[in-house]
């Protein structure tokens, strides 16, 4: 079994669209937890809702909203986790069929593995997100777990190169490609996997980063390297999609915060 932790902020269509993927997943025996760095009213009916529509326990751990603290909320996402393997992936990322069982194949102690996203198109997100169900709130009356199934259908190959998508080589899944050792950096919040004790054993994210950008991936990454952990690229067994937003960060800062904790 893993633990899927989704850090969260403000996006519940987006969450919802994640779960639907999650219900079609090739692997089953998994856990959600639900990283909110927020203390949202919806966000708490929502996932009360969830948890009679899809078959996978669902949990949820919240704070106040006082800034950016994504790596508070992922550090009690991760005392609350009750498997030994978790995978990390950011509230608005779509997820390929094979996305778990390729992260949970291919685990190995000490190794933390990595994969990248394709970036949908504005055009391409609008047209996912016009999904609309409203069985979430027809399942609030009753403490029946549901069979729902879910009909989300993710873009073809055809339609990322045709609606201005980027990143396309990681739309590729190839999971007879080799899964390469890389020294270099590699870690992106949004795609990635971890032993729960390698992770521990560097007391987990540091929570000073307040700001969005960098410090919240690369710290984690340059810590758990010099404890020994080594990385591994899944770039095309792990595929997720990333619905369009404006950029809303800058890393200038960040970057000489995470200079300053290195030396």
């Amino acid at each position: 079994m893993l633990s899927l932790i989704i850090a969260v902020y403000k996006n519940i269509a987006a969450l919802e669209l994640i779960f639907d993927t999650l219900s079609l997943q090739s692997f089953k025996n998994f856990e959600v937890i639900v990283a909110e760095d927020n203390d949202d009213a919806d966000m708490k009916m929502f996932i009360a809702a969830a948890g009679q529509k899809y078959f996978f326990p669902i949990r949820h751990v919240s704070q106040p909203d006082i800034g950016f603290r994504k790596t508070r909320a992922l550090n009690a996402a991760l005392k609350l986790s009750q498997t030994e393997y978790i995978v990390f992936i950011d509230g608005d990322c779509l997820l390929h069929r094979h996305f778990l069982k390729q992260h949970y194949l291919l685990r190995e102690q000490h190794i933390a593995l990595f994969g990248r996203r394709v970036m949908l198109s504005e055009k391409i997100s609008k047209e996912i997100l016009a999904h609309e169900n409203d069985y979430t709130r027809q399942v609030l009356a009753t403490d029946k777990k549901s069979d729902y199934t879910a009909t989300i259908k993710l873009p073809t190959l055809f339609s990322l190169l045709t609606t201005g998508c980027e990143r396309l080589d990681a739309a590729l899944y190839l999971p007879f490609m080799p899964t390469p050792i890389v020294r270099n950096s590699g870690i992106w919040g949004c795609n990635w996997s971890i032993h729960k004790k390698d992770l521990c054993a560097v007391n987990g994210f540091d929570e000073d980063y307040v700001a969005a950008g960098i410090g919240e991936d690369t710290d984690i990454e340059w810590r758990l390297k010099k404890n020994g952990v080594q990385l591994k690229k899944i770039k095309f067994h792990a595929l997720q999609y990333h619905l369009y937003h404006p950029e809303n960060y800058s890393n200038t800062t960040i970057n000489e915060q995470l200079m300053a904790k290195k030396i």
